[in-house]
């Protein structure tokens, strides 16, 4: 639930279009140079990047595809900071997850060719993946429905530093290891990494070829994609790679952010705009894979309930004022990303950033707008929630709204009123004023104008509140007295994770320490149940038959019931072992 807040001032220096740009780098101004002239549009887009488009800033480098034909495509700021080398639109970046629908295109036409059918289950093909009593089909893996945990999260349970090596063998390891699936397949949706990491596995099987070699000679040099790869080894070389940047605030200085990730089918795809836009223009003209594998991987799956899901092959399926747009976004290091297609529109924007403090869905957002053209959906946005108008709502009926409410495992929010205003504030944000939309409905104008319904019983108690689809509940929080905090407070060994955690009292909370060694701290919201105050983290405790606590499961993200238990020597010294 980010706020999503950027502004700064506008730069002097005009982004950069081509490979030429580089001779430019002048060693007393770093990546500072002089664009073409532009037109009024592109002048606009580079207002959009003028925060970054500075010499001591990494930025960013757009494509836009409109109408069958690459119609701008510029880059911002530098790749190299230490070197003063600037963006071009030939400068690679690490796209994390947008990289997943370059995975789905190779599924799908492998399912074209014969050689795989979405209905297999995943271990005709790996059958060192575990037996979890019902199959875990291929379709359950491309549209987030396999139940599988997301090793982002496990590892991060495991006090994992994520600038340190991270292999693919050791993200197979975490699937074999796993010891029960957080649903049944195709009974819900959650986002996993890890499923796209086993067809990037299938699609090595099947082909008899490494998944980059695969990718390489099918899909990459087949549209004259001559500036991307997937990474399987991090430390190779290469050329004209954008380093990444966290931005500390204040006072704004970068620090690079070092990936050794070998992610293989859900992330680790260097690419540049230009051939971004090769990849985007394939869309419409389906020059690689043919019509059929196209259209399946813009198809949206479902679930077993026969409910449509937003999960196609790789990529989202949202509306957008009226239009059915694909999109994904992707996060990794200081690397940030974001494709967007409007079929019905013949437009598509791609936004690759190597500032982590830069936000490109938003970016592609007002780029949408600039390339669209359509007065319906101006109108559309002049009409929507997103204009911040109040209707009339009377505040005497609001009584039954302030509490605390789940929106998943660590993550609260709760809402307060101060006369007659409401805020909220969800775990480890910022408060946010409330704007009436409605009876039971506020807008968020932090939350990019969303929609927080209270859901109202007929005796006029308020049990939940909706929020982008969440049904959260609201609590009723328990009091513990600190003496009590003592029976959870122990070792915990996870068999899966082959690592232990400590549980702890501290200024007067059950706490934990992350890798770091900082404190991390629960407050109880049920029966033997914490969640973290910082975010993300819940922790629900069983009893044995005398009553004391025997297991601890952690659930938060994409992991769910990891389960703990109670130990007395703890078998491995983490951070939070002293």
């Amino acid at each position: 639930m980010s706020s999503m807040r950027m502004n700064l001032k506008r730069s002097a220096w005009r982004g950069f279009t081509g490979a030429g740009a580089i001779g430019f780098c002048l060693w007393m101004t770093g990546c500072a140079t002089t664009g073409p002239q532009s037109n009024p549009r592109e002048a606009r887009v580079d207002q959009l990047f003028q925060a970054w488009n500075r010499p001591d800033s990494p930025g960013a480098a757009v494509v836009v595809v409109k109408d069958g034909a690459v119609v701008f495509q510029r880059g911002y700021g530098c790749a190299n900071l230490e070197q003063g080398i600037p963006i071009t639109p030939q400068t690679r970046f690490d796209v994390a997850s947008v990289a997943k629908q370059f995975t789905g295109l190779s599924v799908a036409m492998l399912v074209e060719q014969g050689q795989l059918s979405l209905d297999d289950d995943v271990r005709k093909h790996l059958p060192d993946v575990p037996d979890f009593g019902q199959p875990i089909t291929l379709a359950h893996l491309l549209y987030h429905t396999s139940g599988l945990r997301d090793w982002p999260e496990s590892f991060l349970l495991s006090n994992l530093d994520f600038e340190a090596p991270i292999t693919f063998e050791m993200i197979l390891e975490l699937v074999r290891r796993q010891r029960e699936l957080d649903f049944a397949p195709g009974e819900q949706m959650q986002y996993s990494n890890t499923g796209y990491n086993l067809l990037a596995a299938v699609v090595a099987k099947v082909t008899g070829q490494s998944f980059r070699a695969w990718m390489d000679t099918k899909v990459f040099q087949a549209l004259g994609m001559k500036h991307t790869h997937v990474c399987d080894n991090p430390a190779e070389i290469v050329p004209n790679r954008a380093e990444s940047y966290s931005i500390s605030t204040p006072p704004g200085t970068p620090r690079r952010v070092t990936s050794q990730l070998s992610g293989l089918g859900s992330s680790s795809l260097f690419i540049s705009a230009e051939d971004m836009g090769k990849w985007l223009l394939n869309f419409e003209t389906a020059q690689v894979g043919g019509k059929a594998a196209i259209a399946i991987i813009c198809r949206p799956g479902s679930l077993k309930n026969g409910a449509k899901s937003v999960s196609c092959s790789g990529l989202f399926e949202n509306d957008y004022h009226g239009h059915r747009v694909l999109e994904h976004s992707g996060s990794w290091a200081g690397y940030r990303s974001f494709t967007r297609v409007i079929p019905e529109k013949r437009l598509a924007v791609a936004v690759l950033a190597n500032a982590a403090n830069l936000n490109p869905q938003q970016q592609a957002i007002k780029l949408t707008d600039l390339f669209l053209d359509d007065p319906d959906t101006a109108k559309s946005r002049s009409q929507s929630p997103e204009s911040g108008v109040a209707v009339k709502s009377d505040p005497s009926t609001w009584d039954a709204f302030p509490g605390t409410y789940r929106l998943g495992a660590g993550w609260l929010l709760t809402i307060t009123r101060e006369a007659d205003t409401l805020m909220t504030q969800a775990t480890n944000e910022d408060r946010f004023k409330m704007t009436p939309a409605g009876i039971n409905t506020f807008t968020v104008e932090g939350y990019n104008h969303q929609k927080v319904e209270f859901v109202r019983q007929k005796s006029g108690a308020v049990t939940n509140l909706v929020y982008r689809g969440i049904n959260a509940p609201k609590l009723d929080l328990p009091k513990i007295a600190p003496a009590d905090l003592a029976a959870y407070a122990g070792d915990y060994w996870s068999e899966e994770l082959r690592v232990a955690r400590r549980i702890e009292i501290h200024d007067g909370k059950l706490a934990t320490r992350d890798r770091s060694g900082q404190w991390l701290h629960f407050v109880p919201t049920g029966v033997d149940r914490f969640d973290a105050d910082f975010g993300r983290w819940a922790l629900q405790f069983t009893r044995d038959g005398s009553s004391a606590v025997a297991e601890m499961k952690i659930s938060g993200g994409r992991v769910r019931h990891l389960r703990y238990t109670r130990t007395t020597r703890p078998q491995v010294n983490l951070p939070g072992l002293k």
